[in-house]
This record gives structure tokens, C-alpha cells and sequence, in this order.
């Protein structure tokens, strides 16, 4: 299988993503769990990133485990799917994102694969840091189910698991930033640095912190998923459903990561 999906909050309670075969794929990262399924008429596997049964917190999952499993299973394209805050007013609550670009401000989880003894040297290009030819399939299915989204947004990476601060949603702001996510970095580097196609499809859940009058919770955002997950599906399915077998864009080229 080429094509895999990765997915949290929400998304990793549906059924088309998680009845079908689990595998367990041992990496010297750690053990990646995942499922095969098929969406639409293509086979897929599908990755919970905070595991089945959504047990562990944005900050200890083994992304690198997770990217390194797909790598070893012979995936050469991911799309995520993520939830996301937005610092920005123009986004609303129930729309989408592909995202385009990252500013990561995590500080406490590994961010590359290539920080072991004895590992290589890794200097990986980030001038286009998300696949285009999957940024533009996404683009396309979105069109296609005529929904609210972005083709351009900006992602800051955080660590979590709280949510943001007031000053740090007007920081981002004013770096660029459109939506605020605690998964998304590392898994768009990790990828990257292994030579996979990666897109991410950002769910905005809900205002960052400071631009709305009532507090977070993380029921809301569940919320929010929920209600938008059969469109993020659709969007997913066509999606998948467009995917050439033949690679066309670059991101293949950077590969520097041996399973």
C-alpha cells in the first residue's frame, strides 16, 4: 500500500478508519500501529496518531515511529488530517485548511530523525514544505464539495497539551501564522526527511486563545471534529481517489532516512 492517512481527535473514532486490519510495524523508533482499510476503491493504511482508543497526549507521541512504519510499509504519500485553533478572524469554526507552510515553536520532542550516534548528516530542503501535487488534489475535493476552506494557511506548531496563551495567539498573528496545532510538526518534517509526500487537511475547531470571550475545552473541539468528519471523509475519499501512481513532484528527492 502507497497511500496512508493519519488522523487524531475526532477522526480516529470513525468506523471506515479503524474496522479494518491492525498491524503493529516494528521500527528502531518504536512500534508503529496502524490499519489497513479501504477508502473509496483505493487501499489505505490509517495511522491514530495518539494510538486506538486516543490514550496518549500530542507530546509523547512517537512520530517518529509512526512515519518510520509508514516508510517501511512502502508509503510514498500521507495526507493528515488536524485540528486546529485559528489566529486569524477569517477563519471559522467548521471550515478547513490545507496547510502550505510551518513555524515550529515546539521545544520539547524530537523534530528529526537524524540526531542519533552515528547517524548522518541530514540538511533537508523546506522551500516547499507540503507535497503541491497533493496540496492541489486537496484543493480540488474541496472545491468539489463546495466547503468553507483556506488553500494557503500558515500553521504554528506547538507542543501542548494546553492551549495557547492569549500573548502567544497575538505573537503568532503577527509572525504570519493562520492556524495554531499541536501534531502537525513534527509529522511534516519527519516525512520530509523520509522522502514521503505529505499534506495535512486542518479541521478550525475554534478561536486560539484570546479571540473569543468563553474558555477552550476540549470537548468543543471534539465537537466541532465530529460534526465535520463525514465532510472531511468525502473530501478525504476524492482525494485519495485522484492520486496518480506515478510521483511527479520532488519531495521524494530529499530522502535520507534508511528502515
Amino acid at each position: 500500500m502507497h497511500i496512508a492517512l493519519i488522523g487524531g481527535t475526532g477522526i480516529d473514532e470513525l468506523p471506515e478508519l479503524i474496522s479494518g486490519k491492525r498491524l503493529e510495524v516494528l521500527t528502531r523508533f518504536g512500534m508503529c500501529e496502524c490499519v489497513e482499510v479501504q477508502l473509496g476503491n483505493r487501499p489505505v493504511v490509517f495511522v491514530p496518531r495518539h494510538g486506538f482508543g486516543h490514550t496518549i497526549p500530542p507530546s509523547l507521541i512517537n512520530y517518529r515511529a509512526q512515519i518510520a512504519g509508514l516508510k517501511k510499509l512502502g508509503v510514498n504519500r500521507i495526507i493528515s488530517v488536524c485540528a486546529v485553533g485559528a489566529l486569524i478572524s477569517e477563519l471559522e469554526a467548521g471550515s478547513f485548511a490545507i496547510l502550505s507552510d510551518f513555524i515550529d515553536f515546539t521545544k520539547h520532542r524530537p523534530v528529526t530523525f537524524f540526531d542519533e550516534p552515528n547517524s548522518p548528516i541530514a540538511h533537508t530542503d523546506f522551500s516547499q514544505p507540503y507535497c503541491p501535487e497533493l496540496r492541489r488534489i486537496l484543493v480540488d475535493s474541496c472545491k468539489k464539495r463546495g466547503v468553507t476552506y483556506s488553500s494557503d494557511a500558515v500553521y504554528v506548531g506547538v507542543d501542548g497539551p494546553r492551549y495557547e496563551t492569549p500573548a502567544e495567539t497575538r505573537l503568532f498573528a503577527s509572525w504570519g501564522g493562520h492556524v495554531v496545532g499541536m501534531t502537525n510538526v513534527p509529522e511534516v518534517v519527519l516525512a520530509r526527511e523520509a522522502g514521503i509526500c505529505f499534506a495535512a487537511l486542518a479541521i478550525v475547531c475554534n478561536p486560539a486563545c484570546g479571540l473569543a470571550d468563553k474558555c477552550l475545552a476540549h470537548e468543543d473541539v471534539r465537537k466541532v471534529v465530529r460534526h465535520s468528519a463525514e465532510t472531511a471523509i468525502a473530501i478525504l475519499r476524492d482525494a485519495i481517489s485522484q492520486i496518480s501512481d506515478t510521483v511527479a513532484c520532488d519531495c521524494g528527492k530529499h530522502a535520507a532516512l534508511v528502515v
